[in-house]
């Protein structure tokens, strides 16, 4: 059965005005979340989460200033690696790493997978190549001398209003419909989420398209993307698929409060250690 684990890698703190605009000064605590499929294919990892060198000398990870960019925060041994250990998921076992962007709490433990094909948007390469780009969240030696694969999404040519609600969209990973990577450009300019069709429904794996569930209820933009017109059109088309699908469940990167009390076989959240 296609199952999905959800694990926690660390923790962000933000003002909620920093989340989405229109949002409070209050400051809120976020999780980091990565995520692990299981298929008949193999596993299949949708963004790794934080480096564990981020728990045991941060300032060396990102360097003197970088707490001040993004404040985030980590404990040992709760890396995607060590922790997909310890509930039998060995890291080795890992197919496909497919990422939604390249800032290094998504791309942080993407070495502990040697064996998998590891997948970003080749617009997202480019972008994650430019200079002094540790200030807008990348980290180059995070994945320095890895080989990806850059996949191009084909030009749109439906009649919907958003090419992601159109289900002929989309990049088939495994060939069987379970899992469509979709175009959410605009957090960065090559970002990606990722459809997953569980037996018990559709989950929307969304990254960083919104960092919170109100990005896309109220909707609200999101302050300092890399290209704030995609960042609102992809913002609307994960309102559109809320609306289209109620059922379905939509999970950005820092937000599992759609997981919390879920009472399901085909949806594991894993406690953080």
């Amino acid at each position: 059965m296609l199952k999905l684990h959800v694990f926690n890698t660390g923790w962000l703190s933000l003002p909620e005005e920093k989340l989405y605009l229109g949002g409070k000064s209050a400051v809120r605590t976020l999780p980091v979340l990565a995520f692990v499929i299981e298929h008949a294919q193999g596993l299949i990892v949708f963004d790794t989460g934080l480096n564990e060198a981020l728990a045991s000398q941060p300032s060396s990870y990102v360097g003197p200033f970088g707490d001040q960019w993004l404040p985030f925060r980590s404990a040992p041994c709760i890396n995607l690696g060590a922790q997909m250990k310890a509930h039998g998921l060995p890291p080795e076992d890992v197919a496909y790493v497919l990422l939604s962007h390249l800032h290094y709490d998504h791309s942080g433990d993407v070495r502990a997978f040697s064996r998998a094909r590891l997948v970003i948007t080749r617009e997202e390469w480019r972008a994650a190549q430019a200079l002094f780009n540790k200030s807008q969240g990348y980290l180059l030696k995070d994945y320095a001398g890895l080989a990806f694969t850059l996949l191009d999404f084909p030009a749109y040519e439906g009649q919907t209003a958003s090419p992601t609600v159109d289900h002929n969209y989309g990049l088939d990973m495994l060939d069987d419909g379970s899992l469509i990577l979709i175009p959410t450009f605009g957090h960065t300019h090559g970002h990606q989420s990722l459809l997953v069709r569980l037996p018990g429904g559709l989950v929307v794996l969304a990254g960083d398209a919104v960092y919170v569930h109100e990005g896309y209820t109220l909707p609200a933009a999101q302050p300092h993307a890399d290209a704030p017109e995609s960042a609102w059109a992809s913002t609307v088309t994960l309102r559109i698929l809320a609306k289209q699908d109620p059922q379905a469940i939509i999970v950005p990167a820092h937000d599992d409060s759609k997981l919390r009390g879920l009472n399901r076989p085909d949806i594991v959240v894993v406690p953080c250690p």
